[in-house]
Formats: structure tokens, C-alpha cells, sequence
């Protein structure tokens, strides 16, 4: 009963936004002590994003406390651990089209871009452009998961598949 009343208070939480219209402190929140920093500039720019691409948007991982980062390998200065950054996934867009969008969020796009195999992208509000894919756990050439667009025009709502 405690689990279920947990998992409840959890979907209240997400359901209501309180860091934003579409995103709350729990979705960020460490996944081992709770503990939250954030920027607002990365909520900001995730809610460019949401109405970018017309649908919600999944945060996997917000901030991370140094011991919960180094449990998940994440890199020693990572973004996570200043709460510059989310692993984000959206239902129903292509790693590519969802790259794409990314792309197109000023604050992402002059920031940190991870694709994973796994299906989600890093984003992140780094004050420099760093971009990185990741398959089986190994960095590789971006290209091998997306192909970097000659324009930024892709169009998920009309259901228009990137070239």
C-alpha cells in the first residue's frame, strides 16, 4: 500500500508541473537521494521543445548527485551534476526527427547534444557546443546514429518524415 500511495503521489506530482506548465521537481529530482539543483534555462528550454515538437516529452535523468553519477558512469564534470542537463526521450518521433528538433532550441543547440542507441538524447545548456553519440555504451561518430540535417526543417506535426 505504501508503494502504491508513493507511485501516486509521483503521478500527482509530474501531472501537475510545478516547475512548469509540463515538467515538475520530481522528474528532475537525483534518482538516489532526491536531492534537485537545476537551471531554469534548461526547463525553459525544454518547454521550447515540448511545444516544438507537440508532444511530452520523457526525462529519464535530471540532476544527479556526484555519488548517483559516478554509479552510472556518468563523466566526472558531467552537466547532471549542476542540473544543466536531462536524458530525454519523446513517444513516437525517430532519434532523428528528435534530433532535429533539438537542433533547433537555441540553448540545445549552443550546448551539449548526446544521441544514445538506447533511444534518448542528452541535451544540456553548456556555454559551448559539444556533440557525442553513444552505442553499447561506446562513443562513436555521430553519424552513426543520425545524420546531421543541411537544414533545420523538420515537421513531426504534419507527420513529415526527415530527409
Amino acid at each position: 500500500m505504501a508503494k502504491i500511495s508513493a507511485l501516486l503521489k509521483r503521478v500527482e506530482a509530474i501531472a501537475g508541473g510545478d516547475l512548469s506548465e509540463h515538467f515538475s521537481r520530481v522528474e528532475f529530482a537525483c534518482h538516489c537521494c532526491g536531492q534537485l539543483r537545476l537551471d531554469h534555462g534548461l526547463i525553459d528550454a525544454l518547454e521550447r521543445l515540448h511545444e516544438l515538437a507537440d508532444r511530452s516529452i520523457v526525462v529519464h535523468d535530471g540532476f544527479r548527485c556526484p555519488g548517483h553519477n559516478k554509479a552510472v558512469g556518468g563523466a566526472a564534470n558531467s552537466e547532471h551534476t549542476r542540473g544543466l542537463a536531462a536524458d530525454i526521450s519523446v513517444h513516437g518521433l525517430t532519434l532523428q526527427q528528435f534530433f532535429e528538433l533539438a537542433l533547433q532550441i537555441p540553448a540545445f543547440f549552443h550546448g551539449g547534444i548526446g544521441v544514445y542507441d538506447s533511444g534518448f538524447l542528452h541535451v544540456d545548456i553548456r556555454p559551448h557546443r559539444a556533440r557525442w553519440a553513444k552505442i553499447g555504451g561506446g562513443y562513436v561518430a555521430l553519424e552513426k546514429l543520425v545524420t546531421i540535417p543541411v537544414t533545420l526543417l523538420a515537421n513531426v506535426r504534419g507527420g513529415a518524415q526527415p530527409a
